[in-house]
């Protein structure tokens, strides 16, 4: 199956906002053992449109296409449709009642203005299917051999109608396309280990597994390697794909942190959970990067406690108790004001475990020992010494702020691997 992504509008084609819809359904079809042909993007040019969108249905079975379909003047999305497929736009009774019930829902009147009125409008033949999180319908329109599905470009929206519509009936496609070829996928996550050399770790395996499509994706500060297994049968495929995974993981070892969709965050705040430890971090050039990622987790509170972001010297006096000497003589970047950052949170905060973090972010400071992108972490526990590292960053100040967030929480995760491992 050939699937080809359209993603129309001029705020995407003057950069003032990024395309995050296309990777989401990427990401989605190849779990199902697709691999997107192209993707498409378009300013609201009407013939520029309509022309993307006939050339696109002459070459894929299926084209998926966001954008362009709310209530206002810009939103002609499926007028191009329609003039691509060469048939009117007609106004569609049950489109038009959805839009009624959701704006009576919200308290608004049911008497539209013209341009609520504009989303009830489709091309003639198509197939509207009711939008559970917003206005505008999924329309699905078949042009030629190809099926185009037209979703609204708001993320939430378009997310809901992908999973919930678009995605089940291109499974069912999949599964009744005569002597198809099976499939299984596995994405694994891998941190602290740059793309070339995930390459040469794990492409010497390939030849010994012919069935198996390796790839690789960087999500920085992340790796990862795409295994595609492709069988005749959906066992066959589970098993080549099992082997290459055993393999890969055998050489990859602890950089590997999880799989699929399981989050970096949720990975390690599982860990803390399995060791009964709870978590404080102090943070200054990271500014509380390592806190939002952990508190993106649901029921993170029940292992990490709290944070402190101690940006100036006085506050790490103040909220981690850095002692004002320790500053004095060896600066707020330095190794013994780190470690005095991790002991004085995990204290103030009662925690099995204290991270710290600070550095020179850029694009000032620095010395001439410790210039810009020098970095110190540090991690403290009960019943250990107190760990510290001195790394260097290079990149922009956010490249170089995330990159610090990671290394420090991975300093945790390798400590909790090593602790589970020891008898």
């Amino acid at each position: 199956m050939r699937v080809e992504l359209l993603c129309t509008g001029d705020e995407l084609v003057t950069g003032l906002i990024t395309d995050t819809n296309s990777t989401y359904l990427e990401a989605r079809l190849f779990d199902l053992g697709v691999k997107v042909e192209r993707v498409v993007l378009v300013g609201d040019v009407r013939p520029d449109i309509t022309h993307a969108l006939l050339a696109a249905a002459s070459r894929a079975d299926v084209v998926v296409v966001s954008g362009g379909l709310g209530p206002t003047s810009d939103d002609f999305t499926l007028e191009c449709a329609a003039a691509a497929a060469g048939v009117p736009m007609t106004e569609d009774a049950r489109v038009l009642g959805w839009l009624r019930e959701r704006y009576a829902e919200r308290g608004m009147s049911p008497n539209l203005n013209a341009g609520q009125l504009r989303m009830a409008r489709i091309p003639q033949g198509s197939e509207p299917v009711r939008n559970p999180a917003g206005s505008a319908p999924l329309v699905i329109l078949t042009l030629g051999r190809c099926r185009l599905f037209f979703l609204p470009g708001v993320p939430r929206e378009y997310r809901a109608l992908l999973d919930g519509e678009v995605l089940p009936r291109i499974r069912t496609w999949l599964e009744a396309e005569p002597g198809r070829m099976h499939r299984a996928f596995r994405l694994l996550r891998t941190v602290g280990m740059g793309e070339s050399v995930l390459d040469q770790q794990v492409m010497p395996l390939a030849p010994s597994h012919p069935r198996v499509v390796f790839g690789f994706r960087t999500h920085a500060p992340e790796n990862h390697l795409k295994l595609m297994a492709e069988a005749p049968s959906q066992s066959e495929a589970d098993a080549a794909l099992a082997a290459a995974e055993a393999d890969c993981r055998r050489v990859l070892g602890a950089s590997v942190f999880g799989a699929d969709a399981e989050e970096y965050a949720a990975a390690l705040l599982e860990k803390l959970g399995r060791a009964k430890a709870t978590l404080a971090a102090a943070e200054s050039c990271t500014g509380g990067l390592i806190a939002q990622q952990l508190t993106a987790v649901p029921g993170a509170s029940s292992v990490f406690i709290g944070g402190a972001v101690v940006y100036s010297e006085k506050m790490k006096t103040a909220w981690v108790g850095v002692p004002p000497a320790v500053l004095e003589r060896h600066t707020a970047v330095s190794r013994e004001t780190a470690i005095a950052m991790a002991e004085g949170v995990r204290a103030a905060c009662g925690t099995t475990y204290g991270l710290s973090v600070t550095g020179y972010a850029g694009p000032g400071g620095g010395t001439p020992e410790d210039p810009v992108g020098t970095v110190y972490c540090a991690l403290a526990g009960a019943g250990m010494p107190t760990r510290c590292e001195r790394i260097t960053l290079s990149g922009d100040r956010d490249r170089v702020r995330l990159f610090a967030a990671s290394h420090t929480l991975e300093m945790l995760r390798q400590h909790l691997l090593a602790a589970a491992a020891t008898p």
